[in-house]
């Protein structure tokens, strides 16, 4: 076997002081967040990606969100009350405006809600609210929710959908939507240029009160030295997935810090058995996890900013405080090739590899490792890496190839938002067909007992982990590179709320 340190090197890992940058941003003063990669839409309900939910969520409100402590809170909606195990009703905030002025109130819900739904919008948070059988408008200021199943997160879920103008959208459309969004959340969109970089000015009349900071922008810049050179040259404030090996550059530093929490997000390799070939075969995707030394990637590559995994959801009932344990896989490339042997290709396979490059810590660099360790086993890897934008589009449509990374995290928080859309039948993202998987997850998502639920939710990270559905790989460490003006810290769902910024 090739060292693992040699293809570390072979990546140019090591640490570096970098130049300052010559990039220009934050010159009027604003507070300056990068991300690997663009929004995808400020459409709210056209993506699923944190990049795109962390730039609308600024815009937008939701009917409930989570808090620092990821709990559960008010937004939009003031309180809920369960009418039925099928029947939640909402009262909403009276007293909010769109950054239009127009008035917010229940039509504005129902038809938010009702485009997500609708199955000719195509859109991707379908899944996510897809037990909704219907939005009824009690009053101006109360709606009523039917689930054609007892459905005990729906709040948890509701997190996620941004509550869009009706009056708004009728006089602008999809494409007036996505070029000049109006929400009611702390921030209003100014100068924006795609691909680039976009300015939110603060909403000085939001609901939830003022923000203190009142100039930002968010930028996208993929190269992780870039951004990390961005930094130090004080053009930007806070930069998302800093590598590893710049924690000592950025600490040494007396005007910069580095901040790290325990993510929501799991990375792994999906491994599609939807269409003919070697991953239909269960002895191959365990031959693929046995091939894979996780445990050095995260030592050697993530100096340790990373927890192993072997599930599908195991690290969100951990983060939710259920003692729950994954069970892992073994390197054993020995083991790997007999089980290629048995399978009948005692000789390997070639098969295609996507990875994005900058949208997750250090993920083209993973994929890369991986591909080289598959190569010890004989399967011979075509390693195809994509700017996010595109990758985005095609993991949601189901032309990824048979391998492919994909880290998957959502501020809703609940064990459901990993296992139905990465697992549950017809989802715009899963590209692993199994009757078990499929029952099993439709299940713990009806069952309104919250130990019970947890129960089976471990039986199903057990079944997930027994059919090999993935290459699994593991819990993200979050690392950002701060300004230390800023008084800020991460959340484990990777949110960016400008609102949770103080200046020092």
């Amino acid at each position: 076997m090739i060292a693992f340190r040699k293809w570390a090197a072979c990546l140019g890992l090591a640490a570096m002081v970098l130049a300052p940058s010559s990039a220009s941003a934050g010159q009027d003063g604003r507070v300056v967040v990068v991300q690997g990669v663009y929004p995808v839409s400020f459409d709210p309900h056209r993506d699923v990606s944190v990049p795109t939910i962390n730039v609308n969520a600024n815009i937008y409100d939701a009917l409930f969100a989570r808090d620092p402590d990821l709990k559960i809170v008010p937004a939009l909606a003031e309180s809920q009350s369960r009418i039925s195990d099928t029947v939640l009703e909402l009262k909403l905030r009276q007293n909010v405006k769109f950054h239009n002025g127009d008035p917010f109130s229940a039509k504005d819900v129902k038809f938010s809600l009702d485009r997500v739904l609708n199955k000719d919008e195509r859109s991707p948070q379908r899944g996510w609210v897809n037990t909704v059988s219907s939005v009824d408008i009690v009053d101006d200021y109360t709606v009523r929710l039917t689930t054609s199943v007892p459905d005990p997160v729906l709040p948890a879920r509701l997190t996620l959908i941004n509550i869009v103008s009706k009056a708004y959208f009728d006089k602008v459309g999809l494409e007036g939507i996505a070029a000049n969004p109006v929400g009611t959340g702390a921030y209003k969109l100014g100068k924006w240029v795609r691909g680039d970089f976009l300015d939110l000015d603060a909403n000085e009349n939001y609901w939830g009160g003022a923000p203190q900071v009142k100039k930002a922008q968010f930028r996208a810049i993929p190269d992780v030295a870039a951004r990390v050179a961005a930094l130090q040259a004080k053009n930007v404030d806070i930069i998302t997935n800093l590598p590893p090996d710049y924690i000592a550059v950025i600490n040494k530093a007396s005007d910069l810090q580095v901040a790290s929490v325990p993510s929501a997000r799991v990375l792994f390799l999906g491994l599609v058995n939807t269409v003919p070939g070697p991953l239909q075969d269960e002895r191959v995707r365990r031959a693929i996890n046995h091939a894979i030394n996780v445990d050095e990637i995260v030592k050697s590559l993530l100096l340790g900013n990373g927890v192993r995994v072997g599930d599908v959801n195991g690290h969100i009932l951990r983060l939710l405080g259920v003692d729950f344990k994954s069970k892992l896989y073994d390197y054993d490339p020995k083991k790997a090739k007999q089980l290629l042997a048995e399978a009948g290709f005692p000789n390997g396979f070639a098969i295609d590899m996507d990875t994005p490059n900058g949208r997750y810590l250090m993920d083209r660099d993973i994929s890369q490792i991986v591909a080289a360790q598959l190569g010890e086993v004989g399967i011979k890897v075509n390693l195809k890496v994509h700017e996010w934008g595109n990758y985005a589009q095609m993991f949601t449509t189901h032309k990824v190839s048979p391998m492919y990374m994909l880290g998957w995290a959502l501020p809703s928080m609940d064990p459901d938002q990993w296992a139905t859309p990465l697992f549950g039948a017809g989802e715009p993202v899963s590209n692993f067909d199994d009757k078990e998987i499929q029952a099993l997850v439709v299940k713990a998502r009806q069952e309104m007992d919250p130990d019970k639920r947890n129960k089976l939710y471990e039986k199903l990270n057990n079944m997930v982990h027994e059919k090999a559905a993935w290459l699994f790989l593991h819990q993200q460490i979050d690392l950002y590179g701060v300004n230390a003006k800023l008084n800020w810290k991460p959340r484990a769902d990777e949110s960016l709320r400008l609102a949770d910024i103080k200046l020092r």
